[in-house]
This record gives C-alpha cells, structure tokens and sequence, in this order.
C-alpha cells in the first residue's frame, strides 16, 4: 500500500485559542507576544487580521505595534494552549498512533493503516477537523501527501482552515509553479544562489542540470535540493519517546517575599505536573523543587518516593518537605518550579502500602481529569493552589528527551 502522510497545522493558534477563550477578538488584529510596553520580545502568534499589516511570527514587538498601532496586544497563557494542544493530540491519537508532534501547534501523522478504517485521505481529515472544532473550537489545515516533505508544504499552501490531498505521482507538479522559498529548509541565501543561475520556482530546479547545481553547491548539497524541489522525501513519521521528566514553572512579575503565595503556586504547579503525568499514563518517583531568587542564585532539591505515582497529594507532600530547604535564604524570590523526574509507564500494579486509599484518590482525579480535559485545567483546583494562576507570568514548558 502507498504510504500518506498528514500534517496538520494549526491556524494562527495562540491568537485562534484567546478567540475561543473570548469571542470579543473574532475578527480583530490580535498579537501574541508581549503588551504594549513590552520594550523586548518578538511577536509569537498573529491573528489573520494582524497579518494583514504585515506583522508575522518572529517579529520584533516594536516593529508590530508599528505597523499595526491599532492592534490588541496579549503576553498569552501558554498553559491554555498547551490544554488545547493536548486535546488536538488526543482526536489525533484517536486515528493512528503514529503521531509526531512537530511543535505544540503542527503534527505528521501516518495514517497508511487507518485508509480503509476510516474511508480514505478526505474522509479522514474531515474527520479530524470536525472533532477538533468540536472540542476546541479551534480551525486547522490539513494536507496528505506521500511524504512529510509534500505535505508539509501543502498544508502552507491551503491555509486557513483548508483541506488538500496530493496524489501520489503528483508531487512534482504541485510543487513545479511555486517559487524557491516555498521549500522547507532554504534560506535566503541560497534562494539568492538559485536566483543567480537563472531559476525562479521548484519546478525549474527540479529540472536544472545537476553538473549546474554541483558547481555552486557541491554533490550532496545538489542532489538533496533537486530531489526536495521534485517533492522526493523519506523522512519517517517518528512517534514522540516518553519524556524524561516533566516540570512546570514561572517568573513572578516582581519579585516575591510573602513565602505562603510563594507555597500557594508551587502547590499549583505540582498540580499541572501531575496532570501532565496522568495525561501521559506516567509514574513519577522523585519530585524536585526549583527556585530562583532576585539575584538569580538557583537552587534544584529533589525527594524520592517510596513508590512511583501521580497522585496529587503524594506529590505535594513531598514538595513540603522540600520547602524548608528553599527558604533557607531569606531573600526574595524570582522563580519557582516543581517538576517530576524517574518516570515509568503506569502498569497499575497492586499496592502494597495504604492501597485502600490510593485508589480512592485515583479514582477521583480520574473524575477531575475528565472535568479539566472538557473544561479546562482552571475548572478544579485543590484549596491549597493558587487560585488566580492568570495572576501569574507562566513558563509551561515540559522537558523532553
């Protein structure tokens, strides 16, 4: 069978979560990234709106407010899109399991083995969209190709909110009219070495003689941009390795001297990584504590647990215990993580210790799971956890392998 491969990308998707989040932005130029003072930072998501006065991903904040002084600027809250992008991977998950996701907003999948399973290339991407519109909200594109390469620039090509499948022994067609940056991974510069031999878009560096291209960039540099402009690629769908820990933690907006809202968000964030475990089907064994305070003098404590779990409560004591080693200075603090570490597959294997208990506690967070996955994480929290987490500057970012 002729192997597919799907990428899908989600639409200006920080900008398009807040939309959901507060319908008032609909249609309006919503920019990501940082407020209006911001003095530093780069622009992280444009709305479509945005992008209609040039501002783009990766632009300096003050060139944006320049080109767009009317727009709305937000600094985000990457734990509602990390949310988001979770529930994305589960209708994706929910198709094949060869799942790469590429970024939190963009994924390949090989869905070779689900054709007949679900009805083909259309029927499957109409699939997907409609079940993430349903539990999100949120639109996407969607291209299915032969090779990662192809439909990587295919779902460019359909944006946004579209939908297109190239046929196999197509790839070189779709790819001949369009021009030289459309390929993923070409640089300007070498755009501009192409451009001095007379070549304009894909289809006329497909077609160049090789002896012309190994001149100006060597055997291998040639034959990998010729195959690459006549959409030939190999590259595999690599499904996503356990990670090897898991942490969540944030920067206060100034630095904080009151120890107990100090304790009230590092409890909220043990609560996010223990989530994150469960979501992950995830044990953990230690627990560690990180703090940075406002001289940047960083500490890391760590506790090991008798036992591998992911239940809340086990996990926050233990952060406890760390607590009076991180108050050992007495200064003011920056920053303050939690964060997971020894992580194993949840096999659910008998207890021997209080087992009664534990699974009472697994039992309700299974309940408060399901709630935070339809919901939001914010839906539920425990008394001891910050209650205002928006009152925060989140850095929500798991370590991966």
């Amino acid at each position: 069978m002729a192997r597919r491969i799907m990428h899908i990308d989600m639409d200006a998707f920080f900008a398009s979560v807040e939309e959901v989040h507060n319908p008032d932005l609909r249609g309006k130029p919503l920019i990501i990234g940082g407020d209006r003072n911001s003095r530093r930072g780069v622009v992280s998501t444009a709305s479509y709106a945005a992008r209609k006065f040039g501002v783009h991903s990766a632009m300096p904040l003050s060139e944006a407010i320049r080109r767009c002084p009317h727009g709305i600027f937000m600094r985000g809250n990457f734990h509602r899109y990390q949310e988001a992008s979770f529930q994305v991977k589960q209708v994706l998950e929910s198709i094949t399991p060869k799942v790469q996701m590429a970024s939190i907003d963009e994924a390949y999948l090989d869905i070779t083995g689900s054709l007949r399973l679900f009805g083909g290339d259309e029927a499957i991407a109409q699939r997907i969209k409609s079940q993430i519109l349903e539990r999100t909200g949120l639109p996407c594109t969607i291209a299915i190709a032969s090779n990662k390469l192809v439909a990587k620039v295919g779902s460019d090509h359909a944006k946004p909110d579209g939908y297109i499948a190239i046929p196999e022994g197509g790839e070189a067609a779709f790819f001949a009219p369009m021009p030289l940056r459309k390929l993923p991974g070409i640089g300007a510069r070498t755009c501009e070495n192409l451009e001095t031999l007379g070549l304009r878009c894909l289809g006329e560096l497909a077609s160049c003689p090789l002896n012309r291209l190994r001149g100006r960039f060597g055997e291998e540099t040639a034959r990998s941009l010729q195959q690459a402009a006549a959409g030939m690629s190999n590259s595999q769908v690599i499904v996503s390795r356990t990670p090897k820990s898991i942490s969540r933690e944030t920067t206060f907006k100034q630095d904080e001297r009151d120890w107990e809202r100090v304790e009230q968000v590092l409890y909220y964030l043990a609560e996010r990584c223990a989530y994150a475990l469960r979501e992950e089907k995830l044990l953990a064994r230690r627990v560690f504590l990180k703090i940075r305070f406002h001289d940047f003098d960083t500490h890391v404590y760590n506790h090991s647990l008798s036992e591998p779990t992911a239940v809340d409560t086990l996990i926050q004591e233990a952060l406890r215990s760390l607590i009076p080693k991180a108050r050992g200075r007495s200064a003011p603090v920056r920053l303050i993580g939690a964060g997971l570490g020894m992580l194993s597959p949840n096999q659910q294997q008998m207890r021997l210790f209080d087992p009664l208990q534990i699974n009472k506690w697994e039992r309700a967070l299974e309940g408060v799971d399901g709630l935070r996955r339809k919901w939001g994480f914010s839906c539920i929290q425990s008394a001891r956890c910050l209650q205002n987490p928006s009152a925060i500057s989140e850095k929500d970012i798991p370590k991966e392998p």
